[in-house]
């Protein structure tokens, strides 16, 4: 399955609509966001990408936790938010964490039961192996230095990374 990483939208609506329009033109599968989505308008994307069929997976951010509204409204709409998602698509037991709380990255890191984490809250792509856990950032859509998405194969294990234009 190919999947559609995006995070740090911070709520920045026409970067976010390109950044969804990448991933879906390029095959994803699944969106994932990794956190910081940043208001209701950004829900409401996922929400319609939802609708149209394809799964979205989304936790909330540091900027997220500070808007009880909008976790509120996730809910209204049926579209979960936990702080951290898991998931088992083809064998890989993925965990999904925005990585702004240093304890629970720790935890993540050290959970013999994961095969990989998606995590945002750098701004920063970056896909690492550390211990047999890979861990891979997507980088952000908005407040980056290059914006950027990814794709991941859980076929092949396959990560692309895919600039977004300023």
């Amino acid at each position: 399955m190919i999947l559609g990483l995006l995070s740090d939208t911070h709520g920045h609506l026409p970067r976010t609509e390109r950044a969804l329009d990448l991933l879906r033109s390029r095959g994803a599968e699944h969106l994932i966001h990794c956190g910081d989505l940043g208001g209701e308008p950004i829900v409401d994307l996922l929400f319609e990408q939802r609708e149209t069929g394809l799964p979205v997976t989304a936790v909330p951010g540091n900027v997220d936790e500070w808007d009880p509204d909008l976790i509120l409204y996730t809910k209204k709409l049926g579209l979960p938010l936990p702080r951290t998602a898991r998931l088992e698509i083809d064998a890989l037991r993925i965990a999904v964490f925005h990585g702004h709380d240093p304890r629970e990255m720790n935890a993540l890191r050290a959970d013999a039961k994961l095969d990989l984490l998606f995590t945002g809250h750098t701004h920063v792509a970056r896909d690492d192996q550390e211990n047999g856990l890979r861990i891979v950032n997507p980088g952000a859509v908005y407040r980056a230095r290059v914006p950027s998405v990814a794709l991941f194969d859980t076929r092949t294990r396959e990560c692309r990374f895919l600039e977004l234009d300023a």
